[in-house]
C-alpha cells in the first residue's frame, strides 16, 4: 500500500513545492497593452508554438485556475467593484525567458462588466524563437482548482488543492477526493466530496481556513443539476440555519457558490455545503452521546450504497440508513425498536402514549414548518436524519434534514400544481392529530414567529435577489450553461417567489384554522394507512 501510494505522493508534493517556488517575484510579469502593429511584427519574427508556452500564472501571487481544454486561466475578483478595476499584477511563475503582454486592453472595460459577460482578454507569450496565445477570464465567484493522479470515482482519491477568494488568504491544501451523489450519482456533472488533510497521504482530516467559505475540515460540493435556478438548495439552507440557530447539534449549514477545475478543466459551478459530520455533532451535545446514540437517514433504498441499512415497515421502496452507531452489525438497529412500534400502533391512546415517551417535539417543529413552508417533497421517506439517543427510560428522537434540492416548488407533480397539498408522514402526521404533547399549538405558534423572519416573503425576496446578483453578476451562470448545454445562461428566482406567495397564504389559512378547532384535518391525519401523496391544504380550512 505504501508503495503504491509512493508515486502519486511524490508527484502532489512536487506540486506544492513548486506552487511555493513559482511565486518567485523574478517570474515574468503580464505588461500592459501593445497596439496590433506591435504583435504583428513580433509575430513576423518567430514561429507559432505547437504547445502553450505559459501554463501556469498568478495574481498578486495567488495561482489562477487553469482550463487546458480552452487554454484559458480564471482570475477571481470579487463582485460589487462599481466599473473600477482592483489592482491585478499578473505573473508567470516558472516561465523564463518568456515576455508577455495583453493583446486586448481590458481597461477599457468596465470591471463589473467584464466579470458579468465573462471577456476572454488575450495575452500574448513570445520567446526569441516562438510566440504562442492564451487567454484570462475574471470571474466574481471563490475558485477551486484541484490536481488528482487518477480520475476521481466513488473511492477516496488523493488530490491537491487550490482555492481562492478576491481579498482573502488562498489555500493551498492536500485532500481526499470523491464523487457523492444518489440519484444524481450517474449524471454527467457529478458531485464531490472534499476532505482537506494535513499531509499527502494523510488521513485524518484538517481544519482549514476555506476563502470565501469559512473554516471547515471538508466540503461537499453540490451540482445542482436538479434545479434550473441554481437556488434552491442554497435557500433551503439559509432558512434551515435561522429555524435552527440555536441548535447545538444539526443545526445552520454554511453555504456558498464556487466554480470548480479539475485536472485542468473546467466543471462549472457548484454550491459548496458544510457537511454534517455526525461524530462531531453528536460532540456538541455532550461527549457520552458519541457513546450510546446513533444515527441513522430515511432513504430510497435503490440508491443505498455500502451503507447498513432496514427496509421501512410500510413502505417497500425506502428504509433507514446507518450513519454511526457504536452497536455491532447485529444490534446497530436496536435504537429504531420503538419508532418502529409506533409505525405498527392502531390504538391512537397508545400511539399518543408512546409518541410523547420518546419523540422530540421541538425538532418535530422545526422539521415540519421547513418541510411545509419550503415544500420538501423529497426529505421525509428520504433525506431525514433520525437520531436516536438512549435516556434512562427509553430513547429520544430528533430529525434533522439532510439534503435539500427537491424544494421550493421544483416537484410540482408532488404537491400539486398551485402547491396546495400538505406533505404527510404518517407518524408526524399522527401526532398532530393527536395533539401529542400540545405539538398543534407549538406548530401554529412556530409558524406565526418563523412567518416573520426566515419565511416572510420580503426576507425571501433578498435571499433570491443576492443569489440571483452572485450568479448572474460573477458570470458564473452563463459558464456553466455553456459548459453543460443547458438552456437557463441567466439566473432567475420568480418562480420560487411566486411558490412562496401561494404556499405561505394556504399555510396561513390552515395553521389558524388549525389553533382554531381542534378537528381541522383529523380525518386526513389519522388516516389507516398514513400514506396519501397529496392532501390540499384547503380541505384543512372551517
Amino acid at each position: 500500500m505504501r508503495l503504491r501510494l509512493f508515486f502519486p505522493i511524490l508527484a502532489l508534493t512536487a506540486l506544492l513545492v513548486g506552487t511555493v517556488l513559482l511565486a518567485s517575484p523574478y517570474a515574468p510579469v503580464v505588461g500592459a497593452f501593445r497596439p496590433i502593429e506591435e504583435i504583428w511584427a513580433i509575430e513576423d519574427e518567430r514561429v507559432l508554438s505547437e504547445t502553450p508556452l505559459v501554463t501556469a500564472l498568478s495574481n498578486n501571487n495567488v495561482p489562477l485556475a487553469y482550463d487546458a481544454q480552452q487554454n484559458t486561466f480564471y482570475c477571481t475578483l470579487g463582485l460589487n467593484h462599481e466599473g473600477e478595476w482592483p489592482d491585478i499584477h499578473l505573473t508567470a511563475p516558472g516561465a523564463s525567458g518568456i515576455t508577455l503582454c495583453f493583446t486586448d486592453d481590458y481597461t477599457f472595460d468596465s470591471c463589473d462588466t467584464a466579470i458579468r459577460e465573462g471577456y476572454p482578454y488575450e495575452i500574448m507569450a513570445y520567446t526569441d524563437e516562438e510566440y504562442a496565445y492564451f487567454y484570462i477570464v475574471f470571474t466574481g465567484l471563490p475558485v477551486l482548482s484541484v490536481q488528482a493522479q487518477q480520475e476521481i470515482g466513488q473511492e477516496d482519491t488523493l488530490i491537491s488543492a487550490q482555492m481562492s477568494a478576491y481579498g482573502e488568504e488562498p489555500l493551498s491544501s492536500y485532500g481526499w477526493m470523491h464523487v457523492r451523489g444518489a440519484s444524481t450519482f450517474e449524471a454527467a456533472k457529478s458531485g464531490y466530496l472534499v476532505k482537506f488533510s494535513k499531509g499527502a497521504g494523510h488521513s485524518k482530516k484538517v481544519i482549514q481556513q476555506v476563502p470565501g467559505f469559512g473554516m471547515a475540515d471538508n466540503l461537499v460540493l453540490l451540482p445542482l443539476n436538479y434545479d434550473d435556478t441554481k437556488m434552491r438548495d442554497r435557500l433551503s439552507w439559509d432558512v434551515y440555519s435561522q429555524l435552527a440557530e440555536n441548535v447545538a447539534s444539526f443545526g445552520a449549514r454554511k453555504s456558498g457558490y464556487v466554480e470548480l477545475f479539475i485536472d485542468g478543466r473546467y466543471e462549472g459551478l457548484y454550491l459548496m455545503l458544510e457537511p454534517y459530520d455526525e461524530e462531531e455533532e453528536l460532540q456538541n451535545t455532550g461527549s457520552m452521546h458519541v457513546l450510546t446514540d446513533s444515527i441513522y437517514r430515511t432513504a430510497v433504498l435503490s440508491f443505498s450504497r455500502d451503507r447498513l441499512y432496514c427496509d421501512h415497515p410500510r413502505r417497500g421502496n425506502t428504509g433507514f440508513e446507518l450513519y454511526y452507531t457504536q452497536e455491532s452489525e447485529a444490534h446497530a438497529f436496536d435504537l429504531l425498536n420503538s419508532y418502529m412500534e409506533m409505525l405498527y400502533e392502531e390504538d391512537d391512546a397508545v400511539f399518543a402514549q408512546k409518541a410523547l415517551a420518546c419523540m422530540d417535539i421541538d425538532s418535530i417543529v422545526r422539521m415540519e414548518v421547513l418541510v411545509q413552508g419550503g415544500g420538501l417533497t423529497d426529505n421525509l421517506y428520504n433525506n431525514l436524519y433520525v437520531w436516536a439517543s438512549p435516556n434512562g427510560k427509553g430513547v429520544t428522537y430528533r430529525f434533522a434534514p439532510w439534503d435539500m434540492d427537491l424544494t421550493w416548488g421544483l416537484k410540482k407533480e408532488d404537491i400539486g400544481e398551485l402547491y396546495e397539498n400538505w406533505m404527510t408522514f404518517g407518524v408526524f402526521d399522527r401526532m398532530i392529530a393527536l395533539d401529542v404533547g400540545g405539538i398543534r399549538a407549538k406548530l401554529c405558534d412556530a409558524w406565526q414567529t418563523w412567518r416573520k423572519t426566515a419565511f416572510s416573503e420580503e426576507e425571501i425576496a433578498k435571499r433570491i435577489e443576492q443569489y440571483t446578483f452572485e450568479l448572474n453578476e460573477s458570470g458564473a451562470m452563463r459558464r456553466n450553461a455553456e459548459r453543460w448545454g443547458l438552456e437557463m445562461s441567466y439566473a432567475d428566482g420568480y418562480e420560487i417567489i411566486s411558490y412562496c406567495a401561494v404556499r405561505f397564504a394556504l399555510l396561513d389559512g390552515l395553521f389558524a384554522a388549525m389553533a382554531a378547532s381542534p378537528e381541522v384535518g383529523n380525518d386526513f391525519l389519522t388516516s389507516a394507512t398514513f400514506e396519501q401523496k397529496a392532501v390540499p391544504i384547503g380541505e384543512f380550512s372551517l
